[in-house]
């Protein structure tokens, strides 16, 4: 099963490089590290993007990401400075960012919010549907069929190898966004902020509540005045795809709590490094969706009709208007209709 979910995670990268990369004349190299201050640098993989800080006493890791990537990591960090990781940090459980950190498991410490516990615990078989997959159950029997299936549901037949004919549980979906054995626990949990020393320098772990998942982490590395975001806030691009698994309206409020962090550099899991000015861009992009749709919502348009007409048009220049605007719309739809509000 291993296997089969480090299979998925780069299905899923590669789907995403080859449906929203611009051609270009010089390809980039798949995987590289880079400096982004001081002794600070981001560890890439095609477009999944980890950090790391070295200290004299070791080095503390963010996101291994998946097995590949961490295995390559750890080589280079031996190569480049011999220096032992001592803290593996996770800025939420979904396993395109948390799976692979077994290869540092011998000098390293995990840490992760508590929320990262039952996450990362799979559903019994006869586990329920969570309420927005509920809203995809058109027959209502419980299970997802194939012509149900949205997201990361729909990919989970194929990559967990489950019959056509076969709908999915809640267990599979879980396995899909979760699973497979490849993120090893938190050693450490913890509630609302935690600080990490060593070597003299210092991550900060901060928890703003539901978002983009009910477990992320926003990491700061106060001396160098950088956020590490993932997920949650990517400069200058809109969120991805239908916010599967996301929480609306809170992810507004956990935008905001982010913009109150005094920082410089802002450092996502995806895509290019930006500003303390991209955040109000994605506070405004975030208030505009939900206020839309919601005020469609309550009209009583149907989703369809949502993603028709909400074209939330000031944020055409942003990465992935054309491609994610609509399953954006649709995603918020289904979140606030599956909220109850």
């Amino acid at each position: 099963m291993r296997s089969t979910l480090s299979l998925a995670i780069v299905l899923t990268v590669g789907w995403i490089l080859g449906a929203a990369s611009p051609a270009s004349a010089q390809t980039p190299p798949e995987r590289e590290i880079t400096n982004v201050t001081g002794d600070l640098y981001r560890f890439r993989e095609i477009r999944h993007v980890g950090m790391f800080l070295v200290t004299p006493e070791g080095i503390i890791v963010v996101d291994p990401t998946n097995p590949g990537l961490a295995a390559w990591l750890k080589d280079e960090l031996d190569r480049r400075f011999g220096l032992p990781v001592r803290y593996v940090i996770y800025s939420h459980s979904h396993n395109d960012h948390a799976s692979g950190g077994s290869v540092f498991a011998a000098t390293a410490t995990f840490i992760g919010h508590e929320n990262m516990r039952h996450n990362l615990q799979k559903p019994p078989a006869d586990a329920p549907l969570l309420p927005r997959e509920r809203l995809w159950d058109a027959n209502g029997n419980g299970r997802i069929e194939l012509s149900e299936a949205n997201g990361y549901a729909a990919q989970a037949f194929d990559l967990l190898g489950i019959d056509k004919r076969q709908g999915l549980t809640r267990s599979n979906i879980w396995e899909v966004r979760f699973g497979g054995g490849a993120t090893v626990p938190p050693d450490i949990y913890y509630s609302d902020q935690m600080t990490v020393r060593l070597g003299g320098k210092s991550v900060e772990l901060h928890y703003f509540g539901r978002g983009h998942t009910d477990d992320m982490s926003v990491v700061l590395f106060p001396d160098e005045r950088t956020i590490y975001t993932v997920d949650a806030l990517t400069p200058k691009r809109l969120p991805f795809e239908d916010l599967d698994g996301c929480f609306l309206p809170e992810w507004l409020d956990w935008l905001r709590q982010v913009d109150e962090l005094d920082f410089d550099i802002l450092s996502p899991g995806h895509e290019a490094i930006g500003t303390k000015a991209d955040v109000t861009e994605q506070i405004d992009y975030m208030r505009d969706l939900v206020d839309a749709v919601q005020a469609g919502i309550d009209a009583g348009k149907t989703k369809q009709v949502l993603v028709d007409t909400v074209m939330l048009e000031q944020y055409a220049h942003m990465r992935e208007y054309q491609n994610w605007r609509a399953v954006n719309v649709a995603g918020a739809y289904e979140i606030l209709m599956s909220s109850g509000r």
